[in-house]
């Protein structure tokens, strides 16, 4: 139990306690009765108008008119309490009945029934309010036929009783059952998760002051009534009551989180008005020869029934129109999803939390390759290449955790075909609960081939196959860049031109000139498993890369078998032609230290190679020795 519960409960008790011991302990002295029952009285409508001014102030916009009304009814009490304290205690007169006191327990009860009506009316549907105001009316006009009856008539016929004291005496009790009926209206409509604690609270109260105004109307009656008498507890501690329940609704709004209940039907309300309209009729059978008062009431709610149901038929009427015109918007909005998912041209699907298909359109199975019947139920990873489905599944984690996620992977459909798919997947939730993923897939495949094929132009030259020299320049200084530090780690470069190659292009065509480079590059290809990388710069020359070579000797053997490799003669077009390169060797660290000083010297020792003796090698660091 919170603390605040605690601290009204102590009140409560202290009060009844103290209201109850001041009673008991001066039963023979009606002066202090009269002089500490006022005063308690007041006490106890100060507390109770402290909570509802607290209240009034913490509750939300819909429930503020209602504790605005119980605090001007509380007021009124005050303000009558007040009134019968002067007379009694300061003037030392009796309160008459009916008085000026009577006026603002009157208004104090009508604000009561007006704030529990306007509770009704403005948490309710339509035809409820309808049905709710025709219930109190013949409610009413059946109470009051019987109050006539039973308690009017036979006063009229033996009393001299005023006839404002016979008003009165009608208007307390029809109100208190006016009360009684609205509150229990009001609680029988109400879902499971709105009957709390302040609605209990207010029950209870309600009830408080119907037994108190019946007691006290009976005492009136038998004029024992006196100020202090044990009733007068009750209809204060009724308003304390009602003051924390205020406070407490707030408590109970803020932990309301529920989902909205669909409205059950109640009986209570159905056959309450019908109930005492019967009631009504069956004993004006019984005691009814003439036109009088129970037939004038018998008669009245019977036209009150007709009406309501009238109303009602109308209203429903209206209702069924109003349903029937949703339930077309439904549909159509129904078939616009469906022609959405359906007819969308990228694959559409959902799978439920265990990642099986619940759903897909017609695109998604053609990818697949796959009927939709056979497809729902199976595992959507299934068709996630092995490669991938790790990632894959972790992304389906992030949507678990309601995060939309979009990707990119590979499926394999049943005809073992790999499709690049850009996936997005985003959750179903539903009242708050995620209970699936919904998946969006684009086909890129044609895309990703042409972003390698690009790729593969840009760094490959058209004619050989080989790489181009972006790409060779771009690995070569990486490789320098990137070089383990230490001293057994080089890098060699190979520069080779074909010798006599511009006398086969004028004298046997361009197309013999790319056919015996393509020729070339086959040869080159042989020894791949040799060289880290192979590349045409352009026109004729060609480079190579080699890494740590462990001997100096091992690099002339690989030279010699390249040189001898590419100086056999060649057939093209029923020519043969010999094309012997020169080529110059440049190395890493010792002959250059960046990219641009090893393509430099390699061209250097390239050019000697050619001056020197067509078909040879020559490395940069034998210039050394070289006579410029």
């Amino acid at each position: 139990m919170s603390k605040r519960p605690k601290i009204f409960i102590l009140i409560i008790l202290l009060y009844v306690l103290g209201y109850y011991g001041w009673i008991f302990t001066f039963p023979d002295s009606a002066s202090l009765q009269i002089v500490g029952g006022s005063l308690f009285s007041i006490v106890g409508l100060l507390i109770a108008l402290f909570y509802l001014k607290l209240a009034v102030s913490q509750a939300n916009s819909k429930d503020r008119k209602f504790w605005s009304f119980i605090g001007l009814g509380t007021f009124f009490y005050l303000i009558a309490e007040l009134i019968w304290f002067f007379s009694e205690s300061v003037l030392n007169e009796d309160v008459s009945f009916p008085g000026s006191p009577d006026i603002f327990y009157i208004l104090q009860a009508l604000c009561l029934l007006y704030a529990l009506i306007h509770k009704i009316l403005k948490e309710a549907a339509i035809q409820q309010r309808i049905s709710f105001l025709f219930d109190v009316m013949i409610i009413l006009v059946v109470a009051s036929t019987f109050s006539w009856h039973f308690l009017i008539a036979p006063i009229l016929t033996t009393s001299v009783a005023s006839m404002e004291a016979l008003v009165v005496s009608l208007i307390y009790p029809i109100g208190d059952l006016g009360m009684l009926v609205a509150v229990s209206f009001l609680f029988f409509n109400l879902s499971t998760k709105d009957k709390n604690h302040s609605m209990y609270l207010i029950i209870v109260a309600v009830a408080l002051q119907a037994i108190a105004d019946s007691v006290y109307l009976y005492l009136i009656a038998q004029d024992t009534y006196i100020t202090g008498s044990w009733i007068d507890p009750l209809f204060i501690v009724g308003m304390i009551l009602l003051s924390f329940a205020g406070l407490q609704s707030n408590l109970d709004q803020k932990n309301i989180e529920s989902p909205k209940e669909i409205e059950r039907l109640n009986v209570f309300q159905m056959l309450t008005p019908y109930g005492g309209v019967l009631i009504l009729f069956v004993f004006m059978g019984f005691h009814s020869t003439n036109f009088d008062i129970v037939t004038m009431g018998s008669g009245l709610s019977i036209l009150l029934v007709i009406i309501r149901q009238i109303l009602i038929i109308f209203e429903n009427h209206k209702l069924i129109r109003r349903y029937y015109h949703q339930a077309q918007i439904l549909e159509m909005s129904e078939e616009r999803y469906k022609s959405l998912f359906e007819y969308h041209p990228d694959p559409v699907y959902s799978t439920d939390l265990s990642g099986k298909f619940d759903s897909a359109n017609t695109a998604c199975t053609h990818l697949l390759g796959i009927s939709k019947v056979d497809l729902i139920g199976q595992n959507s990873l299934r068709y996630v290449k092995d490669s991938h489905r790790k990632r894959v599944s972790q992304e389906l984690k992030e949507v678990f955790n309601g995060m939309p996620r979009s990707y990119e992977t590979v499926v394999q459909n049943v005809a073992g075909s790999a499709l690049h798919m850009n996936i997005t997947n985003v959750p179903i939730i539903v009242r708050n609960e995620l209970v699936g993923i919904f998946g969006i897939g684009k086909d890129v495949t044609k895309a990703r081939r042409i972003e390698q094929e690009i790729h593969y132009l840009a760094y490959h030259d058209a004619l050989t196959g080989l790489f181009n020299r972006p790409a060779f320049e771009e690995r070569l200084s990486g490789l320098i860049k990137h070089r383990p530090s230490k001293n057994d780690s080089n890098v060699s470069l190979f520069f080779m031109d074909l010798n006599q190659f511009k006398h086969v292009n004028d004298t046997l065509g361009h197309d013999v000139g790319d056919q015996l480079l393509k020729a070339v590059a086959t040869r080159l290809k042989t020894f791949e498993d040799l060289f880290d990388m192979m590349a045409r710069q352009g026109g004729d020359e060609f480079t190579l890369l080699l890494r740590d070579v462990a001997t100096y000797e091992q690099l002339l053997q690989l030279a010699d078998r390249l040189l001898t490799a590419l100086q056999e003669p060649y057939q093209i077009d029923h020519h043969v032609i010999t094309c012997p390169p020169s080529i110059g060797i440049s190395c890493h660290p010792n002959d250059a230290l960046t990219m641009l000083e090893m393509m430099k010297h390699a061209d250097l020792a390239m050019y000697h190679a050619k001056q020197t003796k067509t078909g040879s090698y020559v490395f940069y660091s034998e210039l050394q020795h070289m006579p410029l």
